[in-house]
């Protein structure tokens, strides 16, 4: 009985040795395979990146590979603690593509090609679990590929929108701040941070904060960013202008400001803001008669 455990035990442990030391052997070997095969990939359409690139990276994942075959076909199942590695990496090449203007054509061609090449060095058994694995390692890869891009994207918009967003004088001691879109809170922390700033400077009474282009969100982040804008302005004697917003974004702006014993109003729209802007400026509006 002792003997046939043994032996039991004994069976996928050698099937692992070998398999990783098929892939070892062979590292070079397959290296060279899947340069060919890439740059010859009918998956790749734009072709915006070059194997030379990407060859650190995939010797990597057959080093991985290699490790991970050490638990037999069992150890290449998605999922276990010995395929880790090569999902972390797998995520990490997803996003490399994604910093350097590749497609998700060039990260699926790169690991499929590369299954290719593996699952043709190993037994039919081998090269199915292989071919499961680098399946699931490609979704991980362009999961990774588009979460990157998406960030890259949001962190652009924030960009935009913190450089673009006017923070003005208009006139003399009338400073504004006119937002738009949907800007983070932390986009919003460095614009109220900018007309504060600005206020302080120019010795403005008055702060037109107009709301009119804001979207959804930009209000919710607007409610989060005004404490914040709060504490700069504790103690001043400075007047929130709040033009163009809507009733609940409203209400909120005017409790918390009323909490921290700033002085508050709110128009419905910003000419009628400026024109009490002016006047506490002590400029003189001309009439019509």
């Amino acid at each position: 009985m002792a003997t046939a455990g043994l032996a039991c035990y004994a069976d996928p442990v050698s099937e692992g040795s070998q398999l990783a030391a098929t892939l070892r052997d062979h590292a070079s070997e397959i290296l060279a395979s899947w340069i060919v095969r890439f740059e010859r990939s009918p998956l790749r359409f734009r072709r915006a990146t070059k194997a030379a690139t990407h060859t650190a990276q995939v010797a990597s994942l057959v080093e991985s590979l290699t490790e991970a075959a050490h638990g037999g076909i069992e150890g290449l199942t998605p999922g276990r603690p010995s395929t880790r590695e090569l999902e972390r990496s797998s995520a990490f090449l997803g996003s490399h593509f994604a910093s350097e203007g590749a497609t998700g054509y060039d990260v699926a061609a790169l690991l499929l090609e590369l299954r290719d090449v593996v699952a043709g060095m190993v037994s039919a058994d081998a090269g199915k679990a292989m071919t499961q694995l680098f399946e699931w390692l490609t979704v991980v890869a362009l999961d990774s590929f588009s979460a990157s891009g998406m960030q890259s994207l949001r962190e652009q918009n924030s960009d935009q929108l913190e450089n673009g967003t006017p923070v003005v004088e208009l006139l003399p001691k009338v400073p504004a701040v006119l937002l738009v879109g949907g800007p983070s809170s932390g986009v919003l922390d460095s614009l109220l941070a900018r007309a504060w700033m600005l206020a302080v400077g120019t010795g403005a009474p008055c702060l037109v904060i107009d709301c009119a282009g804001l979207t959804a969100v930009g209000e919710k982040n607007l409610e989060r960013a005004y404490p914040g804008f709060l504490e700069q302005a504790e103690g001043s004697a400075l007047q929130v202008l709040l033009a163009s917003a809507r009733r609940p974004l409203r209400e909120q702006i005017a409790a918390l400001s009323q909490q921290s014993q700033i002085s508050f109003q709110h128009f419905d729209r910003i000419d009628s803001a400026i024109a009490h802007a002016l006047e506490r400026a002590g400029h003189l509006l001309m009439r019509r008669t």
